[in-house]
């Protein structure tokens, strides 16, 4: 959305959304000022761990049979859109429901352009990068070796506005934090990360002996971290700022933080570096194949991030890192600094700015044949 808002502002306002029949946003943009249409689309499932075993399973055979149908039925769909509205360019985002959209798009000669959010593409894109005429990336262009150079382009990945205009002194107001003592937030994601949730449990007592804790746990664990909480000292549940989510309060949870615990899915990491934030990585599972450890390994070779492997993390190895973070000297600002130049804040604009000026020489060479 944060694209098709610059994009409009740069005067492109005719824009067709294409989404899935069976994704939360069936729910979401019919309730916005565009044009929209919903796709059949499917997701072949892969597996990181046991790949071979998992792949011949018959479950996983014919789930992954019916999404082929399903791709092709949303291929015909796109085919059909892109008749009735002879877009200017198709612009696919990642994830699954952008193939069926791309490949129609590719089969009839329409400019490509996509958007990869991860250090590696997903299966859609890898696809589609065949067929584009642009490939936007979220990390600089050195990251993607199989790519074709002349089509990569580094433009980060966008950041939601709202959360750039936090204000560290109305967080100190807001969740009631005092002192000197570090403040360390804690997130898991939209649904919570029960890991992380249940390694906080196990360390809070001595997180609070040093520490200001926010923490946003989500609502599977809520109750039972807040009858943890009731248990602990009223001078330590002070210090212990427990939410289920936060909505319009996370801009001031980021401005007020000195360092964020999280996984490592790209939305979240493009956030913390955006506002030059230290980063304490667990990322889920810990297989060199998924998309979230490859993320916190770039993080913490570029010297914005520590990172715990979730197999190997303890309390007492959290507790040592966040020790060795904040008492050497110099650590955490040179991770805040490390964090802030990886950081993309105008990411939305570069994307829509690629369009625009795609489409600016392609109206120019068309007045040059006249």
């Amino acid at each position: 959305m944060a694209v098709i808002e610059e994009l409009e502002k740069s005067g492109y306002k005719d824009i067709v959304y294409v989404g899935s029949n069976a994704g939360m946003e069936i729910k979401i943009i019919p309730q916005l000022d565009l044009k929209f249409h919903f796709i059949h689309a499917g997701k072949f499932r892969r597996y990181h761990n046991n790949t071979i075993v998992n792949l011949f399973n018959p479950q996983t055979i014919i789930s992954n049979m019916g999404d082929v149908f399903r791709v092709i039925r949303g291929f015909f769909e796109s085919r059909a859109i892109i008749r009735e509205y002879r877009p200017e360019i198709v612009f696919i985002k990642g994830g699954y429901v952008g193939l069926p959209v791309g490949l129609a798009a590719a089969s009839m000669g329409y400019p490509l352009f996509i958007h990869e959010s991860d250090s590696e593409m997903g299966l859609s894109n890898k696809i589609l990068s065949r067929f584009a005429d642009r490939i936007m990336v979220s990390y600089p262009e050195n990251f993607y070796n199989n790519l074709p150079k002349a089509k990569l382009i580094f433009t980060g990945n966008p950041v939601r506005k709202d959360l750039l205009k936090g204000s560290k002194e109305e967080g100190e107001k807001i969740f009631e934090l005092k002192g000197h003592d570090p403040v360390i937030l804690i997130v898991g994601g939209s649904q919570g990360s029960h890991f992380i949730n249940s390694l906080i449990a196990e360390s809070i007592t001595d997180l609070l002996k040093k520490y200001q804790i926010i923490h946003v746990c989500g609502d599977n664990d809520f109750s039972w971290l807040m009858y943890l909480k009731s248990g602990l000292t009223a001078e330590a549940q002070k210090k212990y700022h427990l939410y289920s989510f936060l909505s319009g309060e996370l801009k001031d949870a980021y401005a007020v933080s000195d360092l964020i615990i999280s996984r490592s899915g790209q939305n979240f990491i493009s956030e913390f570096c955006a506002l030059g934030k230290p980063m304490l990585l667990i990322p889920l599972g810990s297989s060199a194949n998924s998309h979230q450890y490859r993320n916190a390994q770039i993080m913490m070779r570029q010297g914005a991030a520590y990172s715990l492997e979730e197999s190997e993390t303890s309390k007492d190895l959290l507790l040592s890192q966040l020790e060795l973070i904040f008492e050497k000297e110099g650590e955490i600002e040179f991770l805040a600094r490390k964090s802030k130049e990886f950081g993309k804040i105008d990411a939305a604009k570069e994307m829509a700015d690629v369009m625009v000026d795609y489409l600016e020489i392609v109206a120019k060479e068309k007045g040059n044949k006249k």
